[in-house]
């Protein structure tokens, strides 16, 4: 019978263990961006930031608080390598009022490309046009959190969150 304690304290051990290495460590962070969206869908990025995760559904975020196209406007934004290489789902985003604290949170989760690798965020006119405009937000390349279940690739939450 104590042989049969010592075991199950071992297993119960071992795995409180394994479970504390599964832990995230990524924050939700609020790194800013500004730049000018370029005209004809040419893309616009900020500089990488390197995204540790082994998980696509460990999602990266975006949230455009401010366009001088206005606000309610559109801009498709995505996580590309600085070789141009695409490594998520692109997400429509809509400018908020140009507030610090307006516009919509995304969560996005990544490719495989994006594991393991720096990456930056990438933005496009969300239609052809000749003309620019600049856009300001806060973005994070690794949330630490993951993807829900009911959700396929990305989900939104409410103003700030």
């Amino acid at each position: 019978m104590k042989k049969i304690r010592v075991i199950a304290l071992g297993t119960i051990l071992a795995c409180s263990i394994g479970l504390g290495t599964l832990s995230v460590e990524a924050g939700n962070e609020n790194n800013k961006y500004s730049f000018t969206i370029q005209k004809d869908q040419k893309n616009s990025y900020t500089g990488t930031e390197y995204r540790q995760t082994t998980t696509e559904r460990n999602t990266w975020k975006v949230r455009m608080y401010k366009s001088t196209e206005g606000t309610n406007t559109v801009t498709t934004y995505w996580l590309e390598k600085s070789n141009g290489t695409n490594v998520s789902p692109s997400v429509k985003v809509t400018a908020g009022s140009g507030g610090l604290n307006s516009g919509r949170n995304h969560y996005v989760k990544g490719n495989a490309g994006a594991n393991a690798a720096n990456v930056r965020l990438t933005a496009e006119n969300n239609n052809v046009s000749s003309s620019t405009y600049s856009v300001n937000g806060y973005w994070d390349e690794e949330t630490g959190r993951i993807l829900p279940g009911q959700y396929k690739e990305t989900y939104t939450t409410e103003y700030n969150k």
